[in-house]
């Protein structure tokens, strides 16, 4: 859509992108109908919200340098809707391209993005012929038997011969498709890598049409991608999230640790090679040293190198982490030391004969092991966390696709964002029946994946001070889920749907209007619900905090105690100087005194609801 030129000064905000495939193509319209009154300070994306947040980035990177590229995010969808020029199927289908071994799986699994029984089967006839054949030969076997037998005893021979072929190649079927999905570990998990080197009167691949968009709208050359530290220099923060399945936790992109390396070999399978040449170029090697000597062991890295700074990674490079698409994408594969492998104390007795698993001796070296990283999704599929303040300067606006209701029209406003202070926290329910068979049994498990990776976004989404910034996009059956071949005309109504939400966000939060009518929904509406949920929340902290510092179980030293210990004096692990030991004296003194005055004024009382938690959490 196009972008107003203005000279006057745009207001601040920050977005967070949920995860979907129908991301992709919603996004951009809601992004460039934002870029006319904002500008974008931190964008944050999960999965395939990854590819739009990198987008938005390097568009507002392009636009502090004072080129207006957002028009070309605007023209995203349409692309992405038109006909390939190269094969049969929409630009969106023709980017996942699946390697060469497993292409008859691909084919197995698009086919349920086609239309109609009669034609999934005949796919599926294409796949699987051959097993279907092998199949069906007990049944041929068992016909050829009867012949000439009477004529009633031919028709019961011929009905069950064509039975027992039929659930024969019914079999047999099944059992040629798990022998294809037991390949997948050696195929990295994955039908795709989401790369292919480019070839002429081919379509692009994944990456290599994102990585095209980024460096033509940060006109970057193709020899220095797009970094994290490039998106520094013009104040825009970028965060994406993915999921370590060996490790079982998210991260949050680019990473903060210094502990993966990577191999140059296996990235080449994954980016273009320009990309992994900068990779090469830009190994972080002085923190890689400096947290290997904080272990005192040897490290043998062979052809492995770090994985680069998080200024120095390409975008590109975190925006694949975070849309591994489980089994339609491979993960992707880093290396890092398992140091709960090592001899951890002198003593310990270094076995006679080593055994894989077992403590390592002294003067053997650690060598790096493969981890794999899958789609961000997977914990996190709505960072709305990401950039979060107690109190806001400006705001974060997420942007989340649902499901429509089935008991509400398909024509109905599919863009929906709470009009009062108690709206949106009713719970989205999944319902459950008793008398649905096998179809009851697949929405149990889905429920359960579902409730099991979003739980903690779902309960964001409700807290006050979250729910009220959030715009919610809801799509029928043809529009969401992992649907790769869109007719053109739905990709055209997805568009419009982000611009509605853009326009719904800025009518709200600069206009302070709803529908063109005013609405006490406003930015300052919202910047007080954030206030007063967030001094409720401070006032039961600072009360148990400072409960505590003076008041130990029988015969323990009080917070205080500790706090006033001389040097030395045990506990002997992150001691205070002498400045940082009066602060800390003084900084307690006053949320003591603070408590104090706080006693019988309870902030909580008519605060908004439901009441979050202020805890510590890790951070990822």
């Amino acid at each position: 859509m196009p972008i107003k030129s203005t000279t006057r000064v745009l207001k601040k905000c920050d977005v967070v992108m949920k995860g979907g495939i129908t991301s992709g193509i919603v996004y951009p319209g809601a992004i460039c109908q934002l870029a006319n009154d904002y500008s974008f300070q931190s964008v944050g994306g999960t999965s395939a919200g990854a590819i739009a947040a990198s987008l938005t980035a390097a568009a507002e990177y392009a636009r502090s340098k004072g080129r207006e590229v957002f028009e070309e995010v605007g023209k995203v969808p349409s692309w992405l809707g038109q006909k390939s020029q190269f094969a049969s199927g929409s630009n969106l289908y023709n980017l996942f391209q699946p390697q060469k071994p497993l292409k008859s799986l691909f084919k197995f699994f698009a086919s349920f993005l086609i239309t109609g029984w009669a034609q999934r089967f005949v796919t599926w006839v294409e796949v699987l012929w051959l097993e279907m054949l092998i199949g069906f030969v007990p049944g041929g076997i068992l016909a050829w038997l009867a012949h000439g037998e009477t004529s009633q005893r031919t028709t019961v021979a011929i009905l069950l011969s064509l039975f027992v072929g039929i659930a024969g190649a019914f079999v047999t079927a099944i059992v040629g498709l798990i022998v294809r999905l037991a390949r997948l570990p050696k195929f990295r998990y994955g039908l795709c890598t989401g790369y292919m080197l480019p070839r002429k009167g081919a379509p692009p691949s994944l990456v290599e049409w994102l990585n095209e968009r980024l460096n033509t709208l940060a006109a970057k050359p193709a020899n220095q991608p797009l970094t994290f530290g490039d998106l520094k220099t013009a104040n825009v923060e970028l965060r994406m999230i993915t999921t370590c399945i060996t490790f079982g936790r998210p991260y949050t992109l680019p990473f903060d640790t210094a502990q993966f390396y990577y191999s140059p070999t296996e990235m080449r399978e994954y980016f273009p090679g320009e990309v992994v040449d900068w990779m090469d170029q830009h190994p972080n090697e002085e923190k890689h040293a400096h947290d290997v000597a904080e272990h005192h062991e040897r490290v043998e890295l062979g052809d492995l190198k770090p994985l680069p700074s998080s200024d120095d990674l390409p975008v590109i490079v975190a925006a694949r982490f975070s849309l591994s698409f489980p089994v339609l994408f491979c993960m992707v594969p880093l290396y890092a030391i398992d140091w709960t492998r090592r001899r951890r104390t002198k003593d310990e007795p270094i076995p006679a004969k080593r055994v894989p698993g077992d403590a390592l001796a002294p003067d053997e070296p650690c060598t790096p092991e493969r981890i794999w990283f899958s789609d961000g999704g997977i914990c996190s599929n709505f960072p709305l966390h990401l950039f979060d303040a107690p109190l806001p300067d400006w705001p974060t606006f997420g942007i989340d696709l649902e499901d429509l209701r089935p008991d509400r029209p398909s024509n109905d406003d599919r863009v929906w964002m709470p009009t009062s202070n108690r709206g949106g926290i009713a719970q989205s329910w999944t319902r459950l029946g008793t008398s649905e068979g096998i179809t009851g049994t697949g929405k149990l498990i889905f429920g359960i994946v579902d409730a099991a990776r979003n739980w903690l976004d779902t309960l964001q989404t409700v807290v006050p001070g979250y729910r009220d910034r959030v715009v919610h996009i809801y799509l029928d059956k043809k529009e969401g889920g992992l649907n790769l071949n869109m007719a053109e005309e739905t990709i055209k109504a997805l568009s419009g749907y982000g611009v509605s939400a853009g326009s719904k966000l800025i009518d709200r939060f600069i206009h302070g209007t709803d529908g063109g009518k005013p609405t006490t929904m406003t930015w300052d509406n919202h910047r007080w619900i954030r206030f007063r949920s967030a001094t409720s929340l401070l006032q039961e902290f600072v009360a148990s905090f400072s409960h505590s510092l003076d008041h130990p179980e029988p015969g323990e030293r009080s917070y205080l105690q500790l706090l006033a210990r001389a040097r030395g004096q045990e506990p002997t692990s992150y001691q205070l100087d002498d400045e940082q030991r009066q602060d800390a004296e003084q900084f307690a003194a006053g949320l003591e005194q603070l408590s104090a005055k706080m006693n019988g004024h309870d902030l909580r009382t008519d605060a908004p609801r439901p009441e979050p938690s202020l805890r510590v959490r890790p951070k990822f």
